[in-house]
């Protein structure tokens, strides 16, 4: 709901004007799209999540953090949706492909997001550093130098897309050929096009046959912790768990290194900091985290009573998308100077409360990696293109660019 200046309360798909999302994530100039919102709606501003499909875009940092900690008012369970449960959204249409509600610890919330988590958190918390490691080194070494006798790439397809793919397919037991095609069908998904929908459909078919091999053929991964956990009750809940951390590793990782090495390549100042030691490379990851998220969006809640919000009248059923994007930039958490924001820990980037992202030692140690490879090799790498002419990926939900095409000197 909002209120005219009459004082007249309507509801929320009765406000025209309203952005779509995938078109605001996708501006080159993201943060000025924020601050446009933000100066004619306040914190909180009505979007499109498809033409016709309404939300509440939280744009200030003390709204993202009261969503994101308030299970009472906000869920994540996708069946709290007004449009859900009205059967105002088509069934098969794109926003239905991203939300629809699964048997994950993303769409629960309680003690039944508690039981799906756990199994999630001990198998993360069991990955054996040192053999990512290694997993790691292979894969970056032989890739780039396949790449520099090739004598020209595109950093995203063929190395930030590349790399995490055939990582994560070493992690859960998954054949690479099985990886690539699942890293397919989540581009597909987050598309907003009507393919995806059919993509949601081919992955729980992919999922089912992987979970099922896995179930008869158990060995030294992920997926065949996930399988052994008591806290699974079924596989349906196992291949939700599968499913939720290759998305999950895909829109951050992907997303994490390729907008690195964007800057790396087109801002000679932050990268002469970096190889000269004064910024750590760590340090370097967590202000592009903070600064460009990967997931600029987290996952829509969905308000379980009327309430206010950021001056704006919610409605029990809303849906109410976190934009840590913008709750990163706001004002009134920003330093003055942004090299003081520089390793703070202050941002939403992974989220805070009960969903908060339970990646958080295993994803900044694969992006460390991974991007510490290239570092030596930038003196190499000429970029081809103009920076201006860097597009990032249309999608409301990850936010990277679309290609990087360099040549090796």
């Amino acid at each position: 709901m909002s209120v005219t200046a009459a004082g007249r309360v309507v509801r929320l798909e009765e406000v025209a004007d309203r952005p779509l999302l995938a078109d605001l994530a996708g501006r080159a100039d993201a943060r000025q799209g924020y601050a446009d919102l933000r100066s004619r709606w306040g914190a909180v501003a009505p979007v499109d999540l498809e033409p016709g499909v309404p939300a509440w875009l939280v744009l200030g940092y003390d709204e993202v953090s009261t969503v994101l900690r308030n299970e009472v008012l906000f869920s994540r369970d996708s069946r709290d949706w007004r449009y859900e449960a009205e059967r105002l959204v088509a069934w098969r249409s794109p926003a239905r492909a991203v939300l629809a509600q699964t048997d994950t610890a993303h769409d629960r919330d309680g003690a039944e997001h508690r039981r799906l988590r756990a199994p999630l958190a001990d198998a993360l918390a069991g990955i054996d550093h040192k053999r990512l490691t290694r997993t790691v080194a292979v894969a970056c070494t032989s890739t780039l130098d396949r790449l520099a006798a090739r004598g020209s790439a595109d950093l995203v397809a063929d190395y930030a897309v590349d790399v995490p793919v055939r990582v994560l397919a070493d992690l859960l037991g998954m054949t690479l050929a099985d990886a690539r095609r699942l890293r397919e069908l989540t581009v597909a998904r987050r598309s907003g096009t009507e393919a995806a929908y059919p993509a949601l459909a081919e992955t729980e078919n992919l999922l089912a046959t992987f979970v099922a091999g896995r179930r008869a053929e158990p060995g030294d991964d992920l997926t065949s912790q996930l399988l052994a956990h008591p806290q699974h009750h079924h596989d349906l809940e196992v291949m939700g768990a599968v499913g939720l951390l290759f998305r999950t590793a895909h829109d951050a990782e992907i997303s994490w290194i390729a907008t690195a090495l964007r800057r790396l390549l087109v801002d000679p100042g932050f990268a002469a900091t970096v190889h000269g030691g004064r910024l750590s490379i760590d340090a370097a990851l967590d202000e592009i985290a903070r600064d460009t998220p990967p997931v600029p969006h987290l996952m829509p809640r969905y308000a379980l009573e009327n309430c206010d919000l950021g001056g704006q009248p919610i409605a029990a059923g809303d849906a109410v998308v976190p934009a840590v994007a913008a709750a990163n930039a706001d004002g009134a958490v920003q330093a003055a100077d942004p090299w003081e924001e520089v390793d703070a820990r202050f941002h939403l980037t992974w989220g805070v409360g009960a969903h908060a992202c339970p990646a958080h030692r295993t994803a900044p140690l694969l992006t460390r990696l991974v991007v510490g490879h290239v570092l030596g090799r930038l003196a190499d790498l000429e970029l081809m293109v103009p920076p201006e002419d860097i597009t990032p990926v249309r999608s409301a939900w990850t936010c990277y660019p679309r290609e990087l095409p360099v040549r090796f000197r």
